[in-house]
C-alpha cells in the first residue's frame, strides 16, 4: 500500500495512499486544510490511511490548497489551480471527491472542467452555506482575525460534532490550547479561504455538472441544512442524496466506514435501492 506525502511544488501539500495501480481517486479537503501547523507528516498520511480503507484498491490523492492562497481568490479560482494539479499528475479522469468546502470547488471543477471528473461525491457540502452556517463562518472569520485559535478550533469541533463528541471535543481542545500554540503555518489562508467559503454560491452551474453525482451528508449538518442539500441534488441532471440520520458535519470522520463504502459503490456504478442509509 501508498504512504506518500509532500508538497506539490513546494507549496501545495497532498498525501498519496491505497493502490498506486488503482483507478485515481482525487479527494480536495474541507477549510481544516488552511489550518495546518506543519508540513505534511507520516503520521498524518497514516490517519488517512484508515480513514480511505475502504478504496484501498484505488490511488487516493489528498491534495490540499496552495500555501499563500492570493487574497480575493474563491473557490472557482480554486478549481481552476486543482485542473492544473489533475492535469500536471495524469490523473484524468479520476472520480473526485469534496468534502465541505473541497466539495464548494469540487463542483466547479466538475462544471468548468468535465473531462477531468468522472463521477463526483460532494460530501458535506451545498450549493451555499444555510443561515446559521454562514454566521459561524463570519465568526470564524473574526476570530481567524484575531488569532484566536484554540477558541475558533473549540467552535469547530463544537459545531461539526454530534453527541457527547460536541460537548466533549471542546474541553478537549480548548485545554491542548493552553500547551500548544494552533496558530496555523499561514494565518491569512484561513480568512481567504473562510471568505470564500462565504461567498460560494453555485447554483447557476449545476446545469454544466454532467458527471454522476453522490450528495452525501448528515441530517444534523449545522452548515447544510436538508433544503440546500436538495437544492444541489434537484440541480444536477445525474445526482442522488445520501442522507445520514443524525450525523453532523463531520460525517467523512464520524461515519467514515458506511460512508466510503457508499462512495465506493456509487463510483463503482451501483445507483439501485438499498445503497443508502
Amino acid at each position: 500500500m501508498t504512504l506518500d506525502y509532500g508538497m506539490l511544488d513546494g507549496r501545495r501539500p497532498y498525501y498519496r495512499v491505497g493502490d498506486p495501480d488503482g483507478d485515481p481517486l482525487f479527494v480536495l479537503p474541507g477549510v481544516s486544510d488552511a489550518f495546518q501547523r506543519g508540513a505534511p507528516s507520516r503520521a498524518t498520511a497514516a490517519v488517512l490511511s484508515r480513514l480511505y480503507r475502504g478504496v484501498s484498491d484505488r490511488d487516493v490523492w489528498v491534495v490540499g490548497r496552495r500555501r499563500h492562497i492570493p487574497v480575493g481568490s474563491s473557490t472557482r479560482d480554486m478549481a481552476a489551480e486543482y485542473a492544473t494539479v489533475i492535469d500536471e499528475q495524469g490523473l484524468w479522469p479520476a472520480d473526485v471527491i469534496g468534502v465541505s468546502m473541497g466539495g464548494f470547488i469540487a463542483q466547479y471543477l466538475a462544471a468548468d472542467y468535465a473531462d477531468y471528473v468522472d463521477s463526483l461525491a460532494l460530501v458535506s457540502s451545498a450549493t451555499r452555506l444555510g443561515g446559521h452556517g454562514k454566521q459561524v463562518i463570519r465568526d470564524w472569520r473574526t476570530l481567524a482575525g484575531k488569532g484566536k485559535w484554540a477558541e475558533l478550533a473549540a467552535d469547530a469541533e463544537r459545531e461539526s460534532a454530534t453527541g457527547v463528541k460536541q460537548t466533549v471535543a471542546p474541553l478537549l481542545v480548548e485545554f491542548a490550547g493552553t500547551f500548544a500554540d494552533l496558530r496555523p503555518a499561514v494565518p491569512a489562508d484561513v480568512v481567504v479561504s473562510l471568505s470564500a467559503s462565504l461567498e460560494h454560491d453555485s447554483r447557476d452551474v449545476l446545469d454544466d455538472i454532467d458527471a454522476p453525482t453522490l450528495v452525501a451528508a448528515g441530517d444534523a449538518d449545522h452548515f447544510f441544512p436538508e433544503p440546500r442539500l436538495r437544492e444541489m441534488k434537484d440541480g444536477i441532471d445525474d445526482a442522488t442524496l445520501a442522507l445520514f440520520k443524525g450525523a453532523g458535519h463531520d460525517l467523512a470522520v464520524s461515519e467514515a466506514d458506511e460512508l466510503n463504502g457508499i462512495v465506493r459503490r456509487f463510483f463503482d456504478g451501483f445507483r439501485g435501492d438499498g445503497l443508502y442509509p
